[in-house]
């Protein structure tokens, strides 16, 4: 019995994390208006925090329709909302530079973490890239609203990402698409942090256990 107990105080103890988010972009500005491109062209802005970028796959050549908007613009402010009109289509980018050791190196769980507003019935596909390259691809489900949603990664990716360099998203959904989002960035957890009260009374209990037993000797 006392073995047992100090081996799940010794389990609780070390696999307790915290949980902690690296914000890479809350979308708060500067700002985007309604960036936009005729069909089958880009439009690119370049800022101190980021480069966006909207090219226009499918829909009539007016360049109407499809727009990226980042920021002040957005209501409630502090979003990037991407809008698609009936029959259009576009594919975003959007683009930051990534500082090596942005991950603690003892971080477990890491996950591209974002803050999901709004998307609409269509399945909206996700690509991470670094610098070019693909890292992951996911997917945020339709009808997604005011929800965190995170995608984890595995350790090969995330020693990928611990060096740094350019990281990209690049968004894209079904004709029609839309989606809103408030932030943007990695989730993750730290081992051994201060153990909850629960691990702190089966540490007790062992030591309990273990007093005990000593006595009966004696």
């Amino acid at each position: 019995m006392k073995r047992s107990l100090i081996a799940l105080a010794a389990a609780a103890l070390s696999t307790f994390a915290s949980a902690a988010v690296v914000t890479i972009d809350d979308f708060n500005g500067p700002d985007v208006n309604q960036l936009s491109a005729a069909l089958n062209t880009t439009a690119t802005v370049t800022d101190a925090v980021r480069t966006s970028s909207i090219t226009v796959l499918a829909g009539p050549a007016d360049g109407n329709g499809a727009y990226l908007t980042i920021g002040s613009n957005t209501f409630p402010t502090g979003l990037l909302e991407v809008a698609n009109a009936s029959g259009r289509d576009s594919e975003i980018m959007t683009s930051w530079a990534l500082a090596g050791g942005v991950l603690p190196a003892n971080a477990i769980n890491v996950a591209f973490f974002l803050e999901v507003i709004m998307s609409d019935g269509n399945p909206t596909d996700l690509e991470f890239l670094l610098d070019g390259g693909s890292v992951a691809s996911f997917s945020i489900a339709p009808n997604t609203e005011n929800q965190p949603v995170s995608f984890g990664l595995d350790a090969t990716q995330v020693a990928m990402l611990s060096n740094g360099g350019t990281l990209g998203l690049k968004i894209n959904g079904a004709v029609g698409w839309d989606l809103t989002l408030d932030s943007f960035g990695f989730s993750y957890d730290l081992p051994n942090a201060v153990p909850e009260p629960t691990s702190l009374a089966l540490v007790g209990m062992a030591l309990l256990a273990g007093a005990a037993t000593r006595r009966r000797k004696a």
